[in-house]
């Protein structure tokens, strides 16, 4: 905490006892600032009740030309906490912190060890600014923030753990809900003229077929946009996405004559109100126009089928919960309790899954291939959502392609839904568009529990075996926390990702 801040709360204290009362820190929030307006909307939720903090851009812009002004750069010098994501979204930002000689606490996202932070795919020496489009990174900044408050502020201890739960709840929700429906983004391929979505594109499996240039340069070359223009050309009724923040000079010369539909998005929220809602309907609203120009299928006209109903997650408590006992492709009677000293790598799906299951189940495979001995910490478990067709016959078949130590659960209608309900998953029985079959949706993420069965995270679709290999040797090495994030006093209570 910076002099000034000090200063300020003993004054406080000072007169309250002057006064003769007792002295209530909560009576001065601190000042926090914000540049931007995804990571704004977090600082707000936090804050809820107890201060608002302030948005240093709120006219939004481009921000790789915003400069700061003589108020901004005023606001930064009396504040008790900022927040940026780095100079790579905001380079003129950096010489006004600079400037600040350490007087000011500065929270830079892009620098955070334990958020997923990707390279620039230009330019490998620069680091990927659109973190917050991957909805995980958020539950893993609000814990950041979370604890920074708490420390910064804690006479408001209990507003900002409430804020921080009911905070997290919603991030959760907003995260399962578009990893259920990525189906709706991860088809047909999509362009882009800015390269802004690698984040969810990685999260979600969007096929990102195409850009012209990166974020850090408008001037795409003549080659670039040559070869965008020729895939898109190639493309059946192809979307390109550009930005209402980001300039698109060259837009006019990249689709003229091409039967192309261009989509604005708001990556920023430049468009929306500024406050703890605006990161969920960014992303909700991303999501729906990603989707809404995508989609050429239509299955409202098959017919209906009687299906198992769906699970419903808000019957168990907002917390991933993973117990279960299923039956394995021996008969055997397994529980979520056995497996004492090792991890377990958890997998939703369906054996006649025609995509999503066998890549998954081979980035398993290749994984536990990749671990070496360290490999026998870990226990790969396939739980089936349809079993009605997965017998243990077909799935000692269909596992029988991949690495042996993957184990099959399966067990009733009710105890699979229960099951899932309890991981805060999901699944949804739909008709093939001639009426003779069906097919299951399902969430696509991998869950790792711990070495005591209990819930540590989620590795989202699309990660790479390598990845996967990586993450969990880290885990296995002690070289990764496996503990979860708890409220502070709060033990029977998790937070951020860790709980979702």
């Amino acid at each position: 905490m910076k002099t000034s801040c000090v200063l300020r709360r003993l004054a406080a204290v000072v007169l309250l006892l002057l006064a003769g009362e007792q002295p209530a820190l909560a009576a001065e929030a601190p000042r926090v600032v914000v540049s931007g307006r995804p990571m704004h909307a977090i600082a707000a939720g936090l804050l809820a009740g107890v201060a608002e903090p302030v948005l240093l851009f709120p006219a939004g812009g481009d921000p790789r030309i915003r400069e700061p002004s003589a108020a901004d750069r005023e606001a930064l010098a009396e504040a008790d906490l900022f927040l940026w994501a780095g100079p790579e979204l905001e380079p003129a930002l950096a010489p006004a912190i600079a400037a600040l000689e350490d007087a000011v606490p500065v929270y830079e996202a892009l620098a955070t060890p334990r958020l997923k932070i990707l390279p620039d795919r230009r330019d490998e020496t620069r680091r990927d600014p659109f973190f917050w489009l991957d909805s995980r990174n958020m539950l893993l900044l609000l814990d950041e923030l979370g604890r920074r408050l708490v420390e910064l502020d804690p006479a408001h201890r209990a507003s900002y753990e409430r804020n921080w739960r009911e905070l997290a709840d919603a991030l959760g929700d907003l995260d399962r809900s578009l990893e259920f429906e990525y189906r709706a983004v991860s088809g047909a391929p999509m362009f882009f003229y800015h390269d802004t979505h690698q984040y969810f594109a990685q999260a979600y499996a969007m096929n990102v077929a195409g850009t012209f240039t990166g974020y850090a340069s408008d001037a795409g070359a003549g080659e670039a946009l040559l070869s965008l223009r020729r895939a898109l050309a190639d493309t059946d009724k192809p979307c390109l996405f550009t930005d209402r923040a980001l300039p698109a000079a060259n837009l006019e010369l990249l689709v003229s004559g091409l039967d192309v539909r261009v989509v604005p998005l708001d990556v920023f929220g430049q468009r929306l109100e500024a406050g703890p809602g605006l990161y969920r309907k960014l992303m909700r609203d991303n999501f729906a126009a990603l989707a809404g120009c995508s989609s050429g299928s239509d299955t409202a006209a098959a017919p209906a089928m009687d299906f198992p109903p769906e699970p419903e997650v808000d019957r168990f408590p907002p917390r991933v919960l993973p117990r279960y006992m299923l039956s394995d492709q021996y008969g055997r009677t397994i529980t979520n309790q056995d497996f004492p000293g090792r991890l377990q790598l958890v997998f939703f799906g369906f054996t006649s899954c025609p995509d999503v299951c066998p890549t998954t189940l081979s980035v398993m495979t290749r994984a536990m291939k990749l671990l070496g001995d360290l490999a026998d910490g870990v226990q790969p478990i396939f739980i089936s959502v349809d079993p009605a067709r997965d017998t243990p016959e077909q799935m000692k078949e269909y596992l029988g392609f991949f690495d042996p130590r993957i184990m099959g659960l399966r067990g009733s209608a009710e105890a699979t839904k229960r099951t899932v309900e309890l991981f805060r998953a999901q699944y949804r029985f739909m008709p093939t568009a001639d009426g003779e079959d069906y097919t299951v949706d399902h969430t696509g993420s991998l869950y790792l529990l711990g070495t005591d069965g209990e819930f540590i995270t989620k590795f989202a679709y699309g990660m790479t075996a390598a990845e996967v290999a990586d993450r969990l040797r880290g885990y296995l090495t002690g070289e990764s926390d496996l503990g979860t994030l708890p409220l502070p006093g709060n033990d029977d209570t998790g937070s951020g990702l860790f709980d979702r």
